[in-house]
C-alpha cells in the first residue's frame, strides 16, 4: 500500500497553496519568452505560448476554486509567493530550474520539462506514490510562503504526479469526513469563479462544491498540461485532452518538430502542416535580469520598476477575484497581455551602449509591497469592479 502524502486538512491546504504557486510560477517565463519574439515573426510559436498562458490562468483559477471550496481563500499577494528566478518549481522537480529568458531552444526545452507527462513507476513494490522520490531539499518543493508538510517529504517527477497526490488526499480526507457525517467541502459557493467570469478558449471553469467536481477540476489541469498518455507505451491521441485539445507538452513539442499534430498521430511523428521556428528573430535579453543590472541606466531602471509595479497590480486583481470579486477576472487575461507595453521598453533595448544583451522584466515585486502600493492595488480593483 502506498504512503499518503496528504494526511490532514492542513496538508491539503498547503498542497493547494503550492498548486496555485506552481501554476503562477510558469507565467513569468512564458510571458517573457513570448515578448522576446520580434513582432510579426514566429507566428506559430507566438500563438502556442499565448494559448498556454491563457490556460495557466485557467489552472490557477481551478486550483483556487478547489481551495475556496474547502473553506480557505488563496492569497497570491503573500510574501514569497513570487519566486526569485532561476527557481525550482513548487512540485519539486530537481533536475531542472526555470529561468526568465528569451525564446531559445534551451528555453523551449525547459518548457517541455515543466509540462512533461508522468512516467511509469519502475518499482511496482514501492510504497511511494507514483512519480515521487524522497526530497533532500524542502526549498526545491516549496517556495518561501509554503511550510513543509507534516507528511513524508517527496518531490514529484511531473505536475500530473503532483495533482494525483492532491486527488488522493481529497478522496482520503472526504472519506474520513463522511464516516463522521461531515464533509471537507465547507466553503461558501459565493467565492467560486464560474464561466460567467472567465473564458479561456480551451476548457471551462469548473465550480467546485464537492469531491466529484474537485477531482474533475484537477484532472482538467492534468490533461491540459500533459495530455492523457497511457504510461509505458506510445499510443495514438495521447497528445490530446478529453476535449480533443492539444496538451501544453505537445503544443511545445510542435515547436521542436516545426510541424503540427493531427488526430491519430503518434507523439514522435506529427504529420500536420510544417512551419518554421526562427530563433534568430528574438531579442537577446539577459537571462534572469535583476534591478541591480540596470543601476547605470536610469531609463531602464525606471521601466523595470514600472513593470514590477504593474505586475503587482495584476496579482492584486487576481487576488481580489479569488476572494469574492469574480467579475474582476474578466479583464485579468487582458491585463496580463497589456504588460507588453512595459516589457517592450526593456526587451527592445540594450542594457548599455557596449552590450549586445538587452534588458528584460525582473519580476521583483517585493519592493512593491509598500503600504501605499497596497492601497493603490485595492483602489485599482475597486475601480475595475465598479466599471
Amino acid at each position: 500500500m502506498n504512503e499518503r502524502i496528504i494526511n490532514t486538512i492542513d496538508d491539503l491546504y498547503q498542497m493547494l497553496d503550492a498548486a496555485i504557486q506552481l501554476e503562477h510560477a510558469t507565467i513569468p517565463p512564458y510571458l517573457t519568452a513570448l515578448y522576446s519574439i520580434h513582432p510579426e515573426t514566429n507566428l506559430e510559436a507566438t500563438a502556442v505560448i499565448r494559448a498556454v498562458l491563457v490556460e495557466e490562468m485557467l489552472h490557477m483559477t481551478l486550483s483556487a476554486n478547489v481551495l475556496n471550496a474547502l473553506g480557505r481563500h488563496p492569497n497570491v499577494l503573500s510574501e514569497g509567493f513570487m519566486p526569485s528566478f532561476p527557481t525550482y518549481l513548487p512540485d519539486g522537480e530537481h533536475d531542472f530550474q526555470v529561468s526568465i529568458a528569451a525564446f531559445t531552444p534551451e528555453t523551449l526545452e525547459t518548457f517541455l520539462n515543466i509540462e512533461r507527462p508522468s512516467k511509469p513507476q519502475k518499482n511496482t513494490s514501492s510504497t511511494r506514490p507514483n512519480g515521487c522520490i524522497t526530497r533532500a531539499n524542502h526549498a526545491r518543493f516549496h517556495l518561501d510562503a509554503i511550510k513543509p508538510l507534516k507528511s513524508p517529504t517527496y518531490s514529484f517527477y511531473s505536475i500530473g504526479d503532483f495533482y494525483d497526490a492532491i486527488i488522493e488526499g481529497i478522496k482520503f480526507l472526504e472519506t474520513q469526513a463522511r464516516e463522521c457525517g461531515e464533509t471537507i467541502f465547507i466553503g461558501d459557493s459565493k467565492y467560486q469563479v464560474s464561466n460567467k467570469y472567465y473564458y479561456s478558449g480551451g476548457g471551462e471553469v469548473i465550480e467546485v462544491t464537492d469531491e466529484k467536481s474537485a477531482i474533475a477540476a484537477l484532472n482538467l489541469i492534468k490533461e491540459q498540461g500533459e495530455g492523457k498518455a497511457e504510461l509505458g507505451e506510445e499510443t495514438e491521441n495521447q497528445e490530446f485532452d478529453s476535449e480533443g485539445e492539444l496538451s501544453h507538452y505537445y503544443r511545445f513539442k510542435q515547436l521542436q518538430f516545426g510541424r503540427y499534430y493531427q488526430k491519430g498521430d503518434r507523439p514522435s511523428n506529427p504529420t500536420g502542416a510544417k512551419f518554421e521556428v526562427d530563433f534568430s528573430k528574438v531579442y537577446p535579453i539577459k537571462t534572469n535580469p535583476k534591478l541591480s543590472d540596470f543601476a547605470e541606466n536610469p531609463t531602464l531602471l525606471k521601466a523595470a520598476k514600472d513593470f514590477n509595479h504593474s505586475y503587482y497590480e495584476f496579482l492584486g486583481i487576481i487576488n481580489a477575484a479569488f476572494s469574492g470579486h469574480q467579475n474582476l477576472l474578466l479583464g485579468a487575461v487582458c491585463d496580463m497581455f497589456r504588460l507588453k507595453e512595459y516589457a517592450s521598453q526593456l526587451i527592445r533595448n540594450p542594457i548599455s551602449i557596449e552590450s549586445n544583451t538587452h534588458a528584460g522584466p525582473t519580476f521583483e515585486i517585493e519592493a512593491s509591497r509598500s503600504g501605499s502600493l497596497n492601497d493603490t492595488v485595492g483602489q485599482t480593483c475597486l475601480h475595475k469592479e465598479r466599471a
